[in-house]
């Protein structure tokens, strides 16, 4: 072929790659505001788009708590901020797949932080990589995406600044495709029974969409629990786009190498980037909560209908009392809360 042909093919792709990526981007939120004596938790900082979210949050003069596992690596993150911002970039230690580790974070926000402004439950995992039980009895996948995030917005939810607050849960549309149905409760007893559900899976990813529908049901729960106690609370919860971070893993030698080789710059072309993918949260952050409807999912800073699972109320009761009642038994601040119904 002839190199000048060839030359031309490139161009081609290059050019057609930069109006796919621009696309596959979406647009990038307008609304801003001064977040000064602001306080905002968000929950795996360190890396993706939580590190994009904390960093657009201190632009606007917010403090903002990294609340991370990793103490060495988020501290080098924070080190490396601009003169003007790192000041109000804060690490705390926060391990989701620890209810120990999530108590002591509570205690010690309650010690030092006056009060919560924004809490964005925004860390997450897949569930095709590192699967294993947490010293809590459970899958790690379930308490990392789910149980943890509920635990650590209960043990929260007094400390919320009572003029304004609000709780955002980074959630996705993969909760459209959950295949969690009547009965499937009993799963989020035991790590056996969650294990051996897993196991039966035909696609391991399965397991994701199913937390990401738990977590849209919590945020629907909490919405509807706390609008008379808490009033100037809103809860949403979102879906940030298709974005290929490190939540996907990939263990495989072989797979590893066709990735780099072959699909990774096709993804970046086809997924938007972390950038792009905190564009949501921060919308959310940002907006008046008299702008946001209190319970809803949003996409590209809209209101989007929840998939016909997520509007089964019966099926959520069922899921969520269950969750309920295994932090009764753990936590007397869950006695407090009443069952959705």
């Amino acid at each position: 072929m002839d190199f000048t042909i060839i030359l031309i093919i490139l161009a081609i792709l290059l050019i057609l790659g930069y109006f796919v990526k621009k696309w596959a981007n979406g647009p990038l939120n307008t609304v801003k505001k001064d977040l000064t004596g602001k306080l905002v938790i968000v929950t795996g900082a360190s890396d993706g788009i939580g590190l994009e979210t904390a960093k657009d949050l201190l632009l606007s003069n917010a403090e903002v708590i990294f609340a991370c596992r990793n103490r060495k690596k988020t501290e080098e993150i924070i080190n490396k901020l601009p003169n003007n911002i790192r000041h109000k970039a804060h690490f705390e230690h926060l391990d989701l797949e620890s209810f120990e580790s999530i108590e002591k974070f509570s205690k010690v926000i309650k010690t030092n932080y006056p009060k919560i402004d924004i809490l964005i439950n925004n860390a997450g995992m897949s569930s095709v990589s590192n699967i294993h039980q947490t010293k809590d009895g459970y899958f790690n996948t379930y308490q990392v995406n789910y149980l943890s995030p509920v635990l650590l917005t209960i043990l929260l939810l007094d400390h919320f600044n009572d003029k304004e607050s609000k709780i955002i849960n980074v959630s996705s549309m993969a909760h459209k495709r959950s295949k969690l149905t009547y009965g499937d409760s009993k799963l989020l007893k035991s790590y056996d029974a969650m294990n051996q559900y897993y196991m039966n899976m035909i696609n391991k990813h399965d397991f994701y969409l199913d937390t990401k529908l738990l977590i849209v049901y919590f945020t629907q729960y909490l919405a509807e629990v706390t609008s008379k106690k808490y009033p100037y609370l809103k809860v949403v919860c979102l879906h940030p786009g298709v974005i290929f971070t490190k939540i996907y893993k990939i263990d495989k030698l072989i797979l590893h190498f066709l990735f780099i080789t072959i699909f990774r710059n096709i993804l970046y072309v086809l997924t938007k980037d972390v950038i792009h993918g905190a564009q949501t949260t921060l919308f959310l952050s940002y907006s008046d909560n008299s702008d946001l409807v209190n319970g809803a999912y949003y996409n590209v800073f809209e209101i989007e209908q929840y998939g016909p699972k997520a509007s089964d109320k019966k099926l959520r009761n069922e899921l969520v009392n269950e969750t309920l009642n295994i932090l009764k038994c753990k936590y007397k601040k869950f006695e407090q809360l009443p069952l959705s119904q």
